[in-house]
C-alpha cells in the first residue's frame, strides 16, 4: 500500500478510486474470511443463496471477487454468512497508529539464554526472554555471548 505522503500527489480521480478500492477490498477479505470458516463447518454457496434469496451463480460469482460490490452486497453476504458485526473505523491521516499488542511472532518460543558467569545475574526482559545483564564476552574473548533481538 502506498504511503499517504505518495497519495497527495496523485489526481482527484485516482484518489477516489484509490479510495473505493481499500474499502471494497477490505470487505471482501472480512467476507472471505468468514466464507473459509463456514466452508469448514459445512455451509454450501447454495445455502448462502437461500438464506438471501439470491441465485447460487450471483452467490459464486460475488464469493470469487469483489467486483464491484455494493454496501447491499457486502451486508446481504454478511448476513447470509451469519455474520454478526461489521465494525467500520476510520482513522486520519494525523492520528497516531494504534498501538499493536501481537507485534513479535515469536513470543514463547524463543530459549531461555542462561548467564555466563555465576557473578552476574540473568534479568529478565519482556515476553519471558532472558539474557545476561551485561555484555559479556565468549572465554575466547570473540565478542557477546548472547543475541539481543530487538522487535
Amino acid at each position: 500500500m502506498p504511503s499517504q505522503s505518495e497519495l497527495v500527489h496523485l489526481e482527484p480521480e485516482d484518489r477516489r478510486v484509490y479510495g473505493f478500492l481499500r474499502v471494497r477490498d477490505a470487505a471482501f477479505d472480512a467476507v472471505s474470511s468468514l466464507w473459509k470458516r463456514r466452508q469448514n463447518e459445512g455451509m454450501t454457496q447454495a445455502q448462502i443463496a437461500a438464506a438471501i434469496d439470491s441465485d447460487e451463480g450471483w452467490v459464486s460469482k460475488n464469493l470469487r471477487g469483489p467486483g464491484n460490490w455494493t454496501m447491499k452486497t457486502f451486508g446481504a453476504l454478511v448476513e447470509a454468512l451469519n455474520g454478526e458485526v461489521v465494525q467500520i473505523n476510520v482513522r486520519a491521516n494525523e492520528d497516531p497508529l494504534p498501538i499493536l499488542t501481537n507485534y513479535h511472532a515469536y513470543v514463547g518460543y524463543e530459549p531461555e539464554i542462561p548467564a555466563t558467569s555465576a557473578d552476574h545475574s540473568a534479568v529478565n526482559v519482556a515476553r519471558g526472554v532472558r539474557m545476561p545483564a551485561a555484555s559479556h564476552t565468549t572465554a575466547k574473548g570473540s565478542g557477546p555471548s548472547a543475541v539481543i533481538l530487538i522487535p
